[in-house]
C-alpha cells in the first residue's frame, strides 16, 4: 500500500470435525496441489518450528526459518491444530495476519516473510462433534486465532448407509490389490492443477468493480447488524470483511479475470456464510456443515 502497510492476500482455512473424516487427506491433497507447500503436525510443532529460531554453531548464531517461512509463497498445512500448546498458537498470530515474523534474539534483529495460506485441521474439544452442544463450546481455540481464519468448516461424520457401503467397498478393493494403478479421474491431473494455481497466483491481480464493491459494503453492514442482535462465538470485524474480499479475488483469479464482479462477491458471501457464519451461529442448524456424505 502507499503508506507501506501490508494487506494479507492469502486465505486461511480451518477444518473442524470428527476423527476419521479424511481431514488429513484434505490437507495432504492441498499440499500436493500447491507449487510450494509444507505439511506439519501441530502436536509435534513448536512456535520456533513454525516460525523461526536462532541456532548457535561454530561460527556464532544463525537464523533458521520454520514451516511458515519455508512455505512463503505457498501453503502450510497444519494437522492436529488443536494439539498445539496455547503459547505456540499465540506465537503464529503475526505470521497469520501480517505475514511476517519479527526476530530479536542473540543480537539478530530481522523480519522474515510468511506470505502463505494456512490450512489447518482440528478435532472438537471433546473428541467428536456433539449436536446437542453449541459449536462455540466445542472450539478449544482463542477468539484471536479464530478471527485469523477466513473460513471455518465443520466436518461431520454423517451416518449414511450408501456412503458407508461405497467407502467400505473402496477400502476392501485397495486391500485386495485392485485399483493400484488407476488414477482418480478429474478435469485435470494434480501436476496440471499445480501449474494452473501457480499461473493464477503470479499473473492475475483482479480488482473490485464499483458495483461489486457496493454489494460488498451493503452485505457487510447487514451482517454486522445481524451479529449485533445475536450471540456469536466469532466476532465479525473488518478482518472478516477482508476475508470476503480475498475470497472474491481468488474466485476471479480462478477464472483468470481482470475484474472482481458482483457474481464473485455473491459467491464469496455464500461461501463465507456456509462456513464461518454458520460455525459461529449456535442456532441456525447445519447449513454450513461440510457433510462427509456429500463428498
Amino acid at each position: 500500500m502507499p503508506d507501506g502497510a501490508r494487506m494479507r492476500g492469502d486465505i486461511n482455512i480451518l477444518l473442524l470435525g470428527d476423527p476419521g473424516t479424511a481431514k488429513s487427506q484434505f490437507l495432504k491433497f492441498g499440499a500436493q496441489a500447491s507449487p510450494i507447500a509444507v505439511y506439519t503436525s501441530g502436536k509435534g510443532s513448536s512456535a520456533a518450528g513454525l516460525t523461526a529460531s536462532v541456532v548457535r554453531d561454530s561460527q556464532g548464531f544463525t537464523l533458521e526459518g520454520g514451516a511458515m517461512v519455508l512455505a512463503d509463497g505457498g501453503i502450510v498445512c497444519i494437522d492436529e491444530f488443536d494439539k498445539m500448546d496455547v503459547k505456540d498458537r499465540v506465537a503464529i498470530h503475526e505470521a497469520m495476519e501480517q505475514q511476517t515474523i519479527s526476530i530479536a534474539k542473540a543480537g539478530i534483529t530481522t523480519m522474515l516473510n510468511t506470505r502463505c495460506s494456512v490450512l489447518a485441521a482440528a478435532n472438537p474439544r471433546f473428541g467428536s462433534y456433539d449436536d446437542l452442544t453449541n459449536t462455540a463450546d466445542q472450539m478449544d481455540f482463542e477468539t484471536t486465532i479464530l478471527s485469523r481464519f477466513d473460513m471455518m468448516f465443520l466436518v461431520k461424520d454423517v451416518r449414511d448407509p450408501e456412503r458407508d457401503y461405497n467407502l467400505a467397498r473402496h477400502m476392501a478393493d485397495l486391500h485386495q490389490g485392485q485399483n493400484k494403478t488407476t488414477e482418480a479421474e478429474g478435469p485435470m491431473q494434480v501436476q496440471e492443477l499445480r501449474k494452473y494455481i501457480s499461473y493464477c497466483r503470479s499473473k492475475c491481480s483482479p480488482k473490485l468493480t464499483p458495483d461489486a464493491a457496493e454489494v460488498l459494503k451493503n452485505h457487510y453492514v447487514s451482517i454486522r447488524q445481524q451479529m449485533k442482535r445475536e450471540s456469536k462465538s466469532i466476532p465479525i470485524t473488518v478482518r472478516q470483511l477482508e476475508a470476503i474480499i480475498r475470497i472474491s479475488e481468488s474466485l476471479a483469479k480462478m477464472e483468470l479475470r481482470e475484474d472482481v464482479d458482483i457474481g464473485h462477491v455473491e459467491e464469496a458471501l455464500r461461501l463465507f456464510t456456509v462456513s464461518t457464519l454458520d460455525s459461529a451461529n449456535r442456532d441456525r442448524g447445519n447449513i454450513g456443515i461440510m457433510s462427509m456424505s456429500n463428498e
